[in-house]
């Protein structure tokens, strides 16, 4: 009798324990929706986001050239070969120093490669070594660029492998491209908003792209024309675009 009594006194309990807690959370699940529903009702909606692109490009005189050019001699040996194109370089370096144009000199490399002779059948065979020298001029006479060319050409510089216009100070020129572009996005961001009937709100995303690298302009033919012409080739460089592209992200308000 006292087995049973303590039993159904047990299972009481349990069923009274677990009312309060099914009671307990119903309780809690209320409170969170009314809160939910108070910061909802506070908050007002935001009409959203408006997104723009800007870009500048500005026309800038080149102020600086970087001539490619390269020494190429041939010799059955290649100590001979690489003698040779030093002999070469020497007089190179003597002919720029008289023309009295100012410019900057570098070399970039020296190379010495076997040449060889392919039979129909049979083994190759060794004919003869070609020693090679890049070599950089930089100069900001751009006005005299074509006899110095004319003076490259007649000292031995057989070879002309490109030709690169440049500003001298870039950078000053990209951050002004940057600030145009960037006032541009603003603005067509702000015409956007106005026309649908709102304003701008906090900036949200502000991005750049990558600064690329300026024009390269290859002159093949260019030394050839130099020696055939006694004052020099009057050389007019192109203008140089510097172009920056700007993203920008508003929040719109009402």
């Amino acid at each position: 009798m006292d087995r049973c009594t303590d039993a159904s006194q047990d299972r009481a309990l349990g069923l009274a324990f677990w009312a309060l807690v099914a009671l307990l959370m119903l309780a809690s699940g209320s409170l969170a929706r009314s809160a939910w529903a108070a910061a909802d009702a506070g908050a007002p909606e935001s009409p959203g986001v408006v997104s723009a692109e800007g870009v500048a490009r500005l026309e800038r005189a080149p102020e600086k050239a970087h001539l490619d050019l390269a020494i190429v001699r041939s010799a059955r040996e290649a100590e001979e070969a690489l003698g040779a194109a030093h002999a070469a370089l020497s007089a190179l370096q003597e002919a720029l120093a008289g023309a009295a144009i100012p410019h900057q000199f570098f070399t970039r490399g020296t190379s010495v490669t076997p040449q060889y002779r392919y039979g129909q059948n049979g083994p190759r065979a060794l004919t003869h070594y070609e020693a090679r020298l890049e070599l950089e001029i930089t100069t900001e006479a751009l006005d005299a660029l074509g006899t110095l060319l004319t003076v490259a050409n007649g000292a031995g510089a057989d070879t002309v492998t490109g030709l690169r216009y440049a500003l001298a100070d870039p950078l000053s020129h990209r951050l002004e491209a940057l600030a145009l572009a960037t006032k541009r996005a603003r603005a067509t961001a702000q015409t956007l908003a106005a026309a649908a009937d709102h304003r701008l709100g906090a900036l949200l995303h502000l991005e750049a792209d990558r600064e690329g690298s300026g024009p390269t302009f290859p002159q093949p033919m260019m030394m050839r024309a130099a020696a055939e012409m006694d004052a020099g080739p009057t050389l007019a460089p192109p203008p140089l675009t510097v172009e920056a592209r700007v993203q920008v992200r508003y929040a719109l308000l009402p």
